[in-house]
């Protein structure tokens, strides 16, 4: 049965088909090594060859030796220097692995939803504690560096105020009524005429002086109880009457303390017939206010400064019927001088009391 048995290169059958003979074994290729070059002072000596390896007997050979046990090639050594990638990458790996755990990807974990969420709200986590940390230092710095002394003045916190206003000059001086400036200067006099008002407060318009003729006969005269004395009369021929346009009042003075209202006053008849009144000159501007009129008369007045100098005038045509007027004058004088005032009469109608007329004079 020996020569009828299966073997693994053939089949004996009846003893007439031949064995095939086996194949022979192949020997096992060497482990690749590093390039070897000519010169290569490390490659191994090159002999002569040596003798064919026998042919290895066929499996299943009663008569073949058992097969050597295959040794591993020794590994070969390579005696060229480590790449520096090699190197850099043999440090950083253990510090990338660090880091990795660190944010949450562990390198030896499979990757899941779940833990790809955690690790992403790990790395916001540390991104915005990262950013809060900056910004902290940079407060920190700025501030300290704001309460370093810089040398320089400090600024107040205090919230501003409205800029001062500028500094005006003074207003010049007006004059009431007439709203003419005072001039500073040499003499002045200037002359308007304004409307007779219904009633008239001398007290109001006399601050300085004033004086009333009339009331208690052709000789009466009231003035204001502590006058200065600047105003005075040259008198006069003059006869009373009660005509008058406006009711004069006043409140201080004598002999008459108070008035409630007047309308009483003197006049002159006849062309040619005048009153003459005088006012001291005290270097300021002064206001003196002339109530005077006419009984169906032409007149003019005439005022003058006693130093010299153009007369101011003012003339009324010739009309039948009583007439009262308002006279304002704004003179400055220096002391010593005076100023003069004459009311005339140039022409009558030819009644019997025909004339000019003297109510009041105020000066402030």
């Amino acid at each position: 049965m020996a020569e009828d048995e299966l073997t693994q290169t053939g089949i004996r059958v009846g003893g007439w088909l031949p064995a095939v003979p086996a194949e022979p074994a192949r020997a096992a290729d060497p482990p690749p090594g590093p390039r070897r070059f000519p010169g290569d002072p490390d490659a191994p000596p090159v002999g002569p060859a040596g003798p064919p390896a026998p042919d290895r007997p066929a499996l299943g050979d009663p008569g073949a030796p058992p097969p050597a046990e295959s040794r591993p090639a020794a590994p070969v050594r390579h005696s060229a220097p480590e790449g520096v990638t090699v190197r850099l990458a043999g440090l950083v790996a253990p510090a990338a692995a660090r880091v990795r755990t660190a944010v949450g990807v562990a390198p030896d974990r499979p990757a899941t939803r779940v833990g790809v969420a955690r690790a992403r709200r790990r790395r916001r986590r540390v991104v915005l504690a990262g950013a809060a940390l900056t910004a902290l230092v940079l407060v920190l710095a700025y501030a300290g560096r704001g309460a370093e002394p810089d040398g320089g003045r400090t600024v107040s916190a205090a919230a501003p105020t409205a800029p001062a206003p500028a500094p005006t000059a003074a207003p010049p001086t007006v004059v009431p009524v007439t709203g003419n400036p005072a001039l500073p200067g040499g003499p002045l006099l200037n002359l308007d005429q304004e409307p007779v008002p219904p009633s008239v407060s001398l007290t109001v318009l006399g601050s300085r002086d004033w004086l009333h003729w009339g009331g208690a006969g052709a000789a009466s005269v009231e003035r204001k109880q502590r006058s200065t004395g600047e105003i005075g009369d040259l008198g006069g021929d003059r006869r009373e009457h009660n005509a008058g346009a406006s009711a004069l009042t006043w409140t201080d003075g004598t002999p008459t303390a108070r008035q409630e209202g007047t309308r009483s006053g003197v006049f002159q008849r006849g062309a040619g017939k005048s009153f003459a009144l005088s006012v001291a000159g005290s270097g300021d501007l002064r206001t003196v206010r002339l109530f005077v009129g006419a009984f169906s008369a032409g007149a003019r007045l005439d005022v003058r400064l006693s130093g010299g100098g153009d007369p101011a005038v003012r003339a009324v045509a010739l009309v039948a019927g009583d007439r009262f007027f308002q006279y304002v004058v704004h003179f400055r004088a220096p002391r010593g001088q005076r100023l003069l005032i004459t009311w005339r009469a140039l022409t009558v109608v030819g009644g019997e009391n025909d004339g000019v007329t003297l109510e009041a004079v105020t000066l402030s």
